[in-house]
């Protein structure tokens, strides 16, 4: 308390000290309320200009009502006159500062303890973190220690660096980049700067507009193109260890028009992307560019997803009916079919909509077909109700007969045959009935209107609301509703459908197939994509031999026919599924379509090393089956079928075989790749695992960034930290291996490295072991959280060399407050660069750029491209690009170059450095340097 009493009394003797004392104390450091709100006073005079003494600040205490809670003039009296010495008065204010920390680490000690002891259900390490947080937080609140400085030691600073820099020619001023052309031009990355590298993410990497995706929480199937303009998008990604998952997508990439190629497998599947767009295959995820004719590449053989819709089952077997033998081109409906179970079947569902008749309309040797019309002996008594509930509106409107005529247009005898059951409006008069009359009047009387209207019934009413009526046979196609219904009605869907466009058939030789045929590409796409969502793999492919093309699914394999028997079905065809049954129980398990890579083969073969198959199996005490060994000699010749693969997995205990044995993956060939010309495209990122299935494929989505690390790790003795919110600990991992050891990354991810591979992933992991890099992978980090853990690793480890933070956009504030993204960015961004000045090291922070730049002629970023551009501009001393023209023009000069373009550098020139880039190693190198990368790089 007597040094809070002489800090006021100090400062109120001599007005001069104030920018020593608010150097050191906050208004808050003082214990005394009284005394808080004489400092907050004292300190507004000082902004206002006006002097502190006695009188002005009673005056001013007064003029607020706070003189009397500030002790009264009497105590401001004694303040001035009971103060030891002015002189002092920076003494006393560190003590009014040290006693205020002292007792917010009581506070916070306190709550820490509180929290222990009653966690309230949070787990220790979310305890831990938030006391953590709260102890930097009083650091953080402490005033600046710092201070303008006089020229002279500043002076021999500048000196000082100069001369060290004569004297050691080679020595940089900063960490260096690993890049010569780049280092030369910055000198390195400076310390307490922050660098921004900002690239468009996927670089080219694009599927074209109209591609189909399945939304994992609904079952819907949207196209890429609403999911990039809505940007909001559940997706279904593939694991590490191939399971399917539902992801949500993180970045939604409008890219323009760019040349695209279609992909065609053997069942019939198609998908068309740009060259760079990679596939998962045999030997990991490769561009389409290095994929050949006949390579097989990964789909899903299962897509269990499903809706939670339901809809009555008379509209559900509408659709099936209508859509496989239905005429929906006429003016009424017509259903054509020679099955009595499914014609049974099919009258019911339609005279469950209500006033329906069902009619034959040809009796000659042709097959029969049945015109659904509204039922001509009801239009009566449909006409009675609508004018009765037609009246008994008008009067609880309180409208005649002429004010409705007046209101709608229309002559006053026109409503007079309504009221009287002559007649019923045609659709266009009973829509402005209803907007006059109200909701009530609609729903009372639409069903009887539907009905009794004598040019619409209401089948023809509910096909066309579902977007299927007026569609010719090759323009057929199955209403979004579908896929968004549960599983059951999807599966009696399918049961209509195949039973009127399909069919099974056992083949003399005993071979059994399901197949269904339809005029419609779109349709045939959809009943695949349908099946899949069961586990059926059925293929899909084109007849030409009618005068129009057929188009046809087929289902082949004994596992996806079972499937189909066992939970979809056909409706007036249970005999011949039966037979199917019966001969597919007594057939031993056979496969020649499911098959795994040859790779994989050639895997087992590497496990297996120099070990006779007799010592494998009699390590696992089990006897080897006689002439196993010549049995696989032939392995790299022929296909492996899952269920073998899945006994080589448990013999060699290896996890990676079982993934593969038990993956929801099918392995389809490619059968074409062509040209389709240049489209619209679009691509998404998916955080973490970086795919997505569309079109039932699947598809996938830091270099320059990683081996800035990789660089400045090499250069410096001092700790790298690496804040990787968007990928994977394990995954920055590999990818640096694949990198330092000029090993395609493919080969790493998927463990099949060749004999001359070894050793380089040997000497890449000797070259990181012991070395002090630290990675954060904690999605949605925040800034203080950043700083705590930055903190630590000083604490811990000494100085740090380099902070890496991928990517910017991921960060998150965590305050609770929303005032919109790019303040939060805004944040961020000053967050970042005050990280920088703290650490007093080099932090580069990824950032993505805006997708305006991908309508222009020249595609080269510049800095109003950066996302949220305006803080990010300002606060980063060094704004560097990454261009790649390759990405953009196939037929590019600069294939394997990239340019670094420096945007801005607060400390140096701008430009651009143009480095290579060897993609299959996901590294960036000097173009002046000569490697021997093969003569395909």
């Amino acid at each position: 308390m007597e040094a809070e009493q002489s800090v006021l009394g100090g400062l109120m003797l001599d007005n001069n000290a104030w920018d020593t004392v608010a150097e050191v104390v906050l208004e808050q450091h003082f214990y005394s309320g009284n005394h808080r709100s004489i400092y907050r006073t004292m300190q507004k005079l000082v902004d206002d200009g006006r002097p502190i003494d006695v009188v002005t600040l009673s005056e001013e205490l007064d003029r607020t009502a706070e003189l009397e809670q500030a002790g009264g003039l009497e105590y401001l009296v004694s303040l001035a006159r009971n103060t030891p010495s002015v002189s002092n008065i920076r003494a006393y204010s560190e003590i009014v500062r040290d006693r205020a920390l002292l007792r917010q680490m009581i506070e916070v000690a306190n709550e820490i303890a509180d929290n222990a002891f009653f966690p309230e259900g949070r787990a220790s390490e979310e305890i831990l973190n938030e006391a953590e947080q709260k102890i930097f937080k009083i650091a953080e609140n402490r005033p600046n220690q710092g201070g303008p400085e006089p020229i002279n030691p500043l002076l021999k600073k500048a000196v000082d660096r100069i001369d060290h820099l004569f004297n050691n020619s080679d020595a940089m001023t900063g960490t260096t980049t690993g890049f010569d052309d780049l280092d030369a031009r910055t000198g390195g990355l400076q310390p307490s700067d922050l660098i921004i590298v900002a690239a468009r993410p996927s670089m080219g990497k694009c599927i074209v507009a109209g591609s189909t995706l399945v939304d994992p929480r609904t079952g819907a199937v949207r196209t890429i193109d609403e999911m990039v303009a809505q940007e909001d998008g559940a997706v279904v990604s593939l694991t590490n260890d191939f399971k399917l998952v539902r992801q949500s997508a993180s970045e939604f990439v409008d890219d323009g028009i760019k040349p695209v190629f279609e992909v065609v497998t053997a069942l019939g599947r198609r998908i068309q992307t740009t060259l760079t767009h990679p596939f998962l295959t045999g030997n990991g995820w490769q561009k389409l560019e290095s994929i050949r004719v006949g390579e097989r590449i990964a789909v899903p053989r299962v897509l269990p997803i499903f809706g939670d819709r339901r809809i009555e089952t008379h509209r559900l077997k509408a659709l099936a009916y209508f859509l496989s033998d239905g005429g929906m081109t006429q003016s009424s409906p017509l259903f054509t079919n020679t099955n009595d179970r499914i014609l049974a079947d099919f009258t019911e569902a339609m005279l469950a909509f209500g006033g329906i008749s069902v009619n034959r309309v040809n009796f000659d040797e042709r097959a029969p077909s049945y015109r659904v019309s509204a039922k001509a002996s009801d239009s009566g008594a449909l006409r009675r109700r609508f004018a009765v509930a037609l009246n008994h509106a008008m009067e609880s409107c309180g409208l005649t007969g002429k004010q409705l005529a007046e209101r709608l247009k229309l002559r006053t005898s026109t409503i007079s045959q309504w009221r009287n059951a002559v007649a019923m409006p045609a659709p266009s008069g009973y829509t402005s009935l209803c907007s006059a009359l109200g909701a009530g009047f609609e729903q009372a009387t639409s069903r009887d209107f539907e009905s009794g209207s004598a040019r619409v019934n209401c089948v023809t009413a509910y096909l066309r609301e579902q977007g299927v009526w007026g569609r010719s046979a090759p323009e057929k196609r199955i209403p979004g509703l579908v896929f968004t219904l549960e599983q059951g009605q999807i599966a009696q869907f399918l049961n209509r459908l195949f039973a009127c466009d399909g069919g099974i058939s056992i083949s003399k030789s005993g071979q059994v197939r399901v197949g269904y045929g339809t005029a419609s590409q779109v349709l045939a796409e959809q009943v695949q994509h349908l099946l899949l969502r069961f586990g059926i793999v059925a293929k899909l492919r084109s007849k030409h031999h009618h005068p129009r093309t057929q188009y046809e699914v087929e289902v082949l394999d004994r596992d996806s026919i079972e499937r189909f028997i066992d939970r979809i079905g056909m409706i007036g065809k249970e005999s011949a599924i039966e037979k199917a049954r019966a001969i597919l129980a007594a057939k031993r398990h056979h496969v020649n379509a499911d098959t795994l890579p040859d790779t994989t083969i050639d895997y087992i073969l590497q496990l297996k090393g120099d070990r006779s198959w007799p010592e494998i199996f009699a390590a696992k005490g089990l006897k080897c089956p006689e002439g196993y060994n010549s049995r696989l000699t032939g392995l790299s010749r022929r296909h492996l079928t899952r269920r073998r693969l899945a006994r080589f997995a448990e013999l060699l205990d290896d996890p990676y075989l079982e993934a593969l044995a038990h993956s929801d993956l099918y392995w389809d060939p490619v059968v074409s790749i062509e040209y389709k010309g240049e489209r619209q495209v679009y691509d998404l990122t998916v955080p973490e695992l970086h795919n997505f299935i569309a079109q039932d494929i699947c598809v996938h989505n830091t270099t320059f960034s990683m081996n800035l690390v990789e660089n400045a790790l090499m250069g410096t003795n001092k700790p790298v930290l690496v804040f990787s919110l968007e990928m994977p600990a394990d995954q920055l991992v590999s990818r640096m291996l694949s990198s330092l050891g000029r090993i395609d990354q493919t080969k790493v991810r998927s463990g099949q490295l060749e004999e001359d591979d070894w050793p380089r992933l040997t000497a890449a992991v000797n070259m990181l072991k012991n070395k002090p890099l630290y990675i954060d992978d904690q999605p949605g980090i925040s800034p203080n959280e950043m700083r705590a853990r930055a903190r630590r690793i000083v604490r811990e480890h000494g100085e740090l060399g380099l902070i890496m933070v991928d990517y910017l956009q991921l960060m998150s504030m965590k305050n609770g407050k929303s005032e919109g993204r790019t303040q939060e960015i805004s944040e961020i961004s000053r967050s970042l660069k005050a990280l920088a000045k703290e650490m007093e090291c080099p932090v580069v922070a990824l950032s993505q750029l805006n997708r305006s730049l991908e309508q222009r002629p020249n595609k080269r970023p510049v800095n109003s491209d950066l996302r949220e551009s305006g803080a990010i501009e300002q606060d980063a001393d060094v704004i560097m690009f990454i261009y790649r023209d390759e990405v953009y023009n196939e037929d590019s000069p600069d294939k394997g170059v990239a340019e670094i373009i420096i945007g801005k550098q607060r400390n140096g020139p701008i430009g651009t450095t143009r480095l290579a880039f060897i993609g299959k190693y996901t590294r960036f190198e000097n173009l002046a340097h000569s490697y021997d990368y093969g003569p395909d790089e």
